[in-house]
Parts: C-alpha cells; sequence; structure tokens
C-alpha cells in the first residue's frame, strides 16, 4: 500500500468518526431531556472523544514515523 493510498484511509476512517461525533453530539441536543443533563452527557462524549482522538493520533504517529 503506497503512502497516497494510506493517508487516504486515514483520511476516510478520521471522517467517518468526526461525522459519527457530530451526530451524535446533534441527537443528544435534540433529544427532549433537561438542558443540564444534555450538557453532561456533551461534555463526557467530548472528553471519551477527545482520549480517543489522541489515541488514534499516536498511533498513526507512530506508523508514519
Amino acid at each position: 500500500m503506497d503512502g497516497e493510498s494510506r493517508n487516504l484511509g486515514v483520511f476516510v476512517v478520521f471522517s467517518f468518526l468526526v461525522g459519527g461525533a457530530v451526530g451524535a453530539g446533534l441527537a443528544l441536543l435534540l433529544a427532549p431531556q433537561s438542558g443540564k443533563k444534555t450538557r453532561r452527557q456533551i461534555r463526557e462524549i467530548a472528553e471519551e472523544l477527545s482520549e480517543q482522538a489522541s489515541d488514534y493520533a499516536g498511533r498513526v504517529k507512530k506508523k508514519v514515523l
């Protein structure tokens, strides 16, 4: 697999993850529940996604280098 194909694969996976995160955030914002509960859920999901993104970026960096 050449570098261009690998970069495209990483882009596709990353795009899928970002799309999923945006969809989940919108679902939470549009769900019929209290604002306090919604904000807590968004914060928890954002923290989890941040950790996953950092882990993924570290794995990608190790493969590239």
